[in-house]
C-alpha cells in the first residue's frame, strides 16, 4: 500500500467524522421538534424502532442494488439518489439518538445551548463508527435502521394524533369542530 492510498483513506474517514456530527446538527437545526420528540422517544427503547427500520434499510438496500445492476446511467443516478435519500432520512433520526447520548452525557452548558448535546453525542456516536468491523458493520447500519425506524414511528404518531409533522391540528377538523360549536 502506498502512501498515498493511507492518506486517502485516513482524509475519507476524516472526512466521514466530520460529516456526520454537521448532518446531525443541520437535522436538529432543521427539525428541532421532531429531533427532541425522537430524542425523548428513543430514551424509553431501542428495540422497536430498529425492527422498525430493519425493513426499510431492506428495501432500500435491494432497491439500490436493482437500480445499479442496471447498466444505465439513468438507474445509476436513480440508485445515488434513492440511497441519498435514505441517508438523509435515516439521520434526521438518528439526530435524535445522538441526541439522546447527548443528554446521557450533561454538561452545564446544555441549559443556554442545547445544541451542543447533539454534538457530544454525535462525536461519541461517530467515534464508535471508527472502531474496526464492530463500528463498521455493527454500530454505523443498526445507528442508521434505528434512526430510520424512529423517525418513522414518529412520523406515523404525529400523522395519526395530530394530522400532520408540523404539530398543527387537521384544518377540516378544527373547522368542522368550530362550526359544530357556532350551530350548538
Amino acid at each position: 500500500m502506498l502512501v498515498a492510498d493511507v492518506i486517502m483513506w485516513f482524509l475519507v474517514i476524516v472526512g466521514f467524522c466530520l460529516a456526520f456530527p454537521a448532518l446531525w446538527l443541520l437535522s436538529r437545526g432543521l427539525y428541532p421538534r421532531q429531533v427532541e420528540h425522537i430524542a425523548d422517544y428513543l430514551e424509553k427503547s431501542l428495540v422497536k424502532p430498529f425492527f422498525m427500520g430493519l425493513p426499510i434499510a431492506l428495501v432500500v438496500f435491494f432497491l439500490v442494488a436493482a437500480l445499479s445492476s442496471r447498466k444505465s446511467p439513468f438507474m445509476d443516478i436513480a440508485s445515488i439518489l434513492t440511497l441519498g435519500i435514505f441517508l438523509f432520512y435515516a439521520n434526521v433520526g438518528t439526530a435524535g439518538l445522538a441526541t439522546m447520548l447527548g443528554r446521557r452525557l450533561p454538561s452545564p452548558v446544555d441549559a443556554e445551548r442545547p445544541w451542543k448535546g447533539t454534538i457530544r453525542g454525535g462525536v461519541a456516536l461517530v467515534l464508535s463508527f471508527i472502531f474496526p468491523v464492530l463500528g463498521w458493520f455493527c454500530i454505523l447500519p443498526f445507528s442508521l435502521m434505528i434512526g430510520a425506524g424512529a423517525l418513522t414511528v414518529k412520523l406515523i404518531a404525529a400523522r395519526k394524533t395530530r394530522g400532520s409533522i408540523t404539530g398543527e391540528p387537521k384544518r377540516a377538523k378544527a373547522d368542522a369542530d368550530e362550526a359544530g360549536r357556532v350551530v350548538a
